[in-house]
């Protein structure tokens, strides 16, 4: 028994320590893909159209906002995407990037083309595969030069944001599930659709204002989507408000559960129209209330459209016992 004791202990032993070994040297894999073709444009209009997307649609700063002006952030300010939030989660501390065009701590060195690849096919100018938290892969080719156009245009600000900081449980996500970018699942389209249409919905609610990514539970732990599309989540918590747990409803047209059921189309851009209504709602209102008309129809047409799904997750917020 002992000798079968001792044998087991190697083998254990063994495994553990090929693990970290394979652990270890893929911490800093590269990859190649394609750069997309794409110039920043000094075009009014395409800076207004990029402006529009990231501090409208998008929005980019619900993440890349300086973390010190959260609250004008939250009032409707264009703050600076200078980056530094950070994402407290079991895989560690994840810190947002400087979007800015600084030379030394943003953008500013970066190529267009760069930025443009990071976006589509998630591949860092290094050629480090970038975590799967921007997924906005299916921009179209015109939108994906409105976002780089606008991006250029910003002010430059100084602000050096620190690295990822991996738990053991990062390392072992980041070498293995996480290990390979997430470029677009389907040819992105070579111009936006535009107008009140079922197809303008779908490309908005998937590819830029991402509906899904909040109203589908996922996975703490890899991001990965665990329960059906739009149907609702529980257990949403953001770093700005601990003490309080939301549950991103089931957008559907479920007729029990589901909050399009209750909902005509001129309601639903009504809603948008109000804002935020329950102080500390993670729901970005300040931004979705300013969405064109024809862009939130569009959405509620499109979410009509989703296969409806059974699912209450409850009161939209609850309060945490011991955060």
């Amino acid at each position: 028994m002992r000798k079968v004791l001792i044998i087991i202990g190697i083998i254990i032993l063994i495994i553990v320590a090929g693990g970290a070994v394979l652990v270890s040297t893929r911490q800093h894999l590269t990859f190649d893909a394609p750069y997309p073709e794409v110039t920043a444009s000094s075009d009014s209009t395409v800076i207004e159209r990029g402006h529009y997307i990231v501090r409208t649609l998008a929005p980019c700063a619900a993440c890349h906002a300086d973390p010190a002006q959260r609250q004008a952030y939250a009032s409707g300010a264009d703050v600076p995407l200078s980056g530094g939030f950070v994402f407290d989660i079991p895989p560690g501390k994840i810190y947002t990037r400087n979007l800015t065009p600084d030379a030394e701590t943003g953008l500013g060195s970066v190529t267009d083309r760069a930025i443009a690849r990071a976006l589509r096919y998630g591949v860092g100018h290094d050629g480090r595969a970038l975590l799967p938290f921007m997924e906005m892969q299916g921009l179209s080719d015109d939108d994906l030069t409105a976002v780089v156009s606008y991006l250029r245009s910003q002010a430059p600000v100084r602000n050096a944001v620190p690295p990822h900081q991996f738990t053991v449980l990062g390392k072992v996500v980041k070498a293995t599930v996480l290990a390979k970018p997430v470029g677009p699942a389907t040819t992105p389209l070579v111009r936006s659709p535009r107008g009140a249409s079922v197809e303008t919905g779908r490309y908005l609610a998937e590819s830029v204002s991402l509906c899904w990514a909040c109203h589908t539970q996922r996975s703490q732990v890899t991001g990965a989507l665990t329960g059906p599309r739009y149907g609702g989540t529980t257990g949403f918590t953001e770093s700005d408000d601990p003490g309080h747990s939301w549950s991103p409803p089931n957008i559907t047209s479920d007729p029990e559960t589901g909050r399009l059921s209750k909902m005509t189309e001129d309601q639903f851009v009504a809603r948008f129209r109000q804002g935020r209504l329950l102080p500390g709602s993670p729901m970005p209102w300040q931004a979705f209330a300013r969405m064109a008309e024809e862009d939130l129809r569009a959405i509620y047409r499109y979410l009509m459209t989703v296969p409806p799904v059974k699912n209450d997750v409850g009161p939209p917020m609850v309060k945490v016992e011991n955060p």
